[in-house]
């Protein structure tokens, strides 16, 4: 297992997209702390090699999967929405939202050779009631951003996951269709706001030979707006 530093004076965030790198970055700004960043696997590799005196590793909701010798190797730390260990697996916000449980932990997790598995360092909540997937992964990499200033000043002592496990499948295209009379207005407008941005499958409908792209819902005194895009099968 990776030793824990006493003080992190070298780090690296990886993460796919550029707002979970430059929000980490602008919080690290004041500490005296060197920030590396890598938006894939093959430059993070390729830092490591370069930086082998690295303290710790994060991976703000990076969905690969991270090699064995990397995280025996250095302290990894990953972030994920939703409560654990019920929400481990893929597409975490997504399932919450679904289950109307919109209040929820974002946990700061030591990466093991389990899924999600790994003990918390770190929990801050968010509210997941409002806002389409690119707002919620907004507000979402702030908090992370704020934890990752907190660990580099002091690295807590984790505390394992208790309860009862459930690892959950990613969302795929094919779950993004809707059966509107099986939905509640609710429903439907959480269906669309969670998949509604970045590279998400959008919600849609199916009429006949056509395909209904829904985006931009809105919500106001239980009713329901959104926009439709017709795309011929």
């Amino acid at each position: 297992m990776p030793k824990v530093p006493t003080q992190v004076k070298k780090c690296l965030v990886v993460a796919k997209h550029d707002f979970y790198l430059n929000d980490a970055l602008a919080s690290l700004a004041d500490c005296e702390v060197e920030t590396l960043v890598a938006k894939s696997t093959s430059e993070m590799n390729s830092l490591i090699q370069s930086h082998p005196d690295l303290d710790v590793i994060f991976f703000p909701h990076f969905s690969e999967i991270i090699s064995e010798k990397i995280f025996n190797r250095f302290l990894c730390i990953g972030f994920h929405t939703g409560q654990l260990p019920k929400g481990r697996g893929g597409s975490p916000i997504q399932h919450q939202i679904l289950e109307g449980d919109y209040r929820c932990p974002v946990s700061a997790i030591q990466i093991v050779d389990s899924l999600d598995a790994g003990p918390i360092y770190l929990q801050k909540e968010i509210d997941l009631s409002t806002g389409n997937i690119v707002e919620i992964l907004a507000r979402l990499s702030q908090i992370i951003a704020s934890m990752i200033s907190k660990l580099v000043t002091k690295v807590p002592a984790p505390k394992d996951q208790v309860g009862k496990s459930e690892v959950r499948k990613r969302i795929q295209g094919n779950d993004s269709r809707l059966v509107l009379e099986n939905l509640t207005n609710r429903e439907i407008y959480d269906r669309i706001r969670m998949v509604d941005g970045l590279d998400y499958p959008p919600a849609y409908i199916e009429v006949g030979n056509v395909r209904l792209l829904l985006s931009c819902a809105e919500w106001e005194k239980d009713q329901i707006k959104f926009a439709a895009r017709i795309e011929r099968q």
